[in-house]
């Protein structure tokens, strides 16, 4: 059986379940690409090039961009914070009394590692969330003074900064992150965006999701979420758009080192546990299968990222070999994993 036929079988057994109406899934080898895809958008058919939104798999260029700044001596992984927000984020981080915001580190906020709650789907005081009103249909915009003042005043931090191997999964970490590109950067983050990877890389279907860009809608079981504003406003941490040839040509170029100094990719460790089987390493997401599921002995890992749109984007250990793709779907998390791991193992045994 050829890897075209798996691929074909994988995307149609995911496409008969009655909340997948779209789905792409790609691999990619050096220039090797080979995809499959279902379901119709704008009268046509859903194919490599249909513009979906990749939710958290943005933190990748997020990461890349931080990167190719350390690699200009613009900043290191280990200068605080609170550097490049002068004023700005003070009592962001209290823990147990004290102010601990100026331990922050960007390679903390890149690890998640900061202690910082998650602006999007932390809970605060109040027990509300904006990821449940936005997955609710209430939208909004919202900018860098909202996503400080839920953290700060709506919310409690995790851990102090730095914490032992503590991590917790918080996009506040690359929201500001985002803002740090932009304001090194001067001309925004769209202009980075497309100077420092679709410029080069030729990505032609890749950009920050803007109120009436032609995407995919975004599902959630059977109803669609309609939230321009929100989605526009979060564009480093969850918000930018691709489609399935974009995105794997990008996942690989980060891990061949096309795009910042290849060396970084030996730092991406140490792991540390997010929930099972995920944990996060320097910007980057690791899924590990365990050995003691069968048929995955002596075990699998994946590194790269994900996103809650049901959005995959990973590496295998060997940097060399990509898997890309989306369900798009919000319910049901695992789904794309499940698909992800199929299409590695006939990967593996077809070659």
């Amino acid at each position: 059986m050829q890897l075209q036929t798996a691929l074909n079988r994988i995307v149609a057994s995911e496409h008969r379940h009655p909340d997948v109406h779209e789905i792409a899934l790609g691999v990619m080898e050096g220039e090797r690409f080979i995809h499959a895809c279902r379901g119709e958008w704008q009268g046509g058919s859903v194919g490599p090039e249909t513009p979906f939104l990749i939710a958290s798999a943005s933190k990748l260029f997020i990461t890349a961009m931080v990167f190719q700044l350390a690699d200009e001596g613009r900043l290191t992984l280990d200068d605080p914070v609170q550097r490049f927000f002068p004023g700005e984020l003070d009592r962001l981080h209290v823990w147990k009394g004290a102010d601990v915001t100026g331990q922050i580190t960007l390679r903390q906020l890149l690890c998640h590692t900061s202690g910082l709650p998650d602006y999007f789907e932390g809970r605060r005081r109040d027990g509300a969330s904006l990821g449940a009103d936005l997955f609710a249909g209430r939208d909004g915009a919202y900018g860098l003074a909202e996503v400080l003042g839920w953290a700060r005043d709506g919310m409690r931090p995790a851990f102090a900064p730095g914490t032992g191997m503590q991590a917790l999964y918080s996009d506040t970490n690359f929201y500001l992150l985002a803002e740090l590109v932009a304001r090194l950067d001067g001309d925004g983050l769209d202009a980075a965006l497309a100077r420092r990877i679709t410029g080069p890389l030729g990505l032609t279907r890749t950009a920050f999701f803007k109120p009436g860009a032609e995407v995919l809608p975004l599902r959630l079981g059977g109803r669609v979420i309609e939230a321009p504003q929100a989605l526009a406003s979060m564009p480093g941490d969850g918000g930018a758009v691709s489609c399935l040839a974009d995105l794997a040509r990008f996942t690989r170029a980060f891990f061949a080192g096309e795009l910042f100094e290849k060396g970084r990719l030996a730092d991406l460790p140490p792991w540390r546990r997010v929930f099972f089987p995920l944990t996060a390493g320097t910007g980057v997401l690791r899924f590990a299968v365990p050995p003691w599921l069968p048929p995955f002995r002596p075990g699998m890992a994946f590194v790269g990222h994900s996103g809650i749109s049901g959005t995959i984007a990973f590496a295998l250990p060997d940097h060399k070999r990509i898997i890309v793709g989306t369900v798009n779907q919000l319910q049901d998390r695992s789904r794309p994993y499940r698909m992800m791991m199929k299409a590695a193992l006939a990967w593996s045994r077809i070659g």
